[in-house]
C-alpha cells in the first residue's frame, strides 16, 4: 500500500493541492487527516478515479450487525458510539458535582 501526502496525491490527481484538500474535507475524494496533514492511499484515489469508489465517504460507513444491542447509533454518520454520557441530565448532573455547585 503506497501513502500519499497532499502534494504527491494532487500530483497524481493532475489537481491542485488546495482543491485536492478542499474535495478531501467535504468528503468528496477519499483521504484522512493524520493529525495535521492529509494523508491519501493511492489505490484508493486509482479507485475513486476510475469510478469504483462511492460517491461520498457517508456511503463507506457501514455498522455491522454483530455489535452489542446496548451501544447506540450515531444520528448523523451511523456508526457506533461507544463511552461517555449519553444522556444530559447524567452530563449537567455530573458538571454540577465537579463544580460543587
Amino acid at each position: 500500500m503506497q501513502i500519499f501526502d497532499i502534494d504527491e496525491a494532487a500530483d497524481f490527481l493532475k489537481m491542485n493541492p488546495e482543491v485536492l484538500r478542499r474535495k478531501a474535507k467535504l468528503g468528496l475524494i477519499p483521504g484522512r487527516k493524520a493529525g495535521k496533514r492529509w494523508i491519501f492511499v493511492c489505490e484508493h484515489l486509482a479507485d475513486w478515479v476510475s469510478g469504483r469508489y462511492p460517491l461520498s465517504v457517508n456511503d463507506t460507513l457501514t455498522v455491522v450487525d454483530d455489535q452489542p444491542k446496548d451501544i447506540e447509533q450515531c444520528q448523523s454518520i451511523s456508526v457506533a458510539k461507544f463511552g461517555g454520557y449519553s444522556s444530559p441530565h447524567l452530563t449537567e448532573a455530573k458538571y454540577k458535582e465537579l463544580l460543587r455547585l
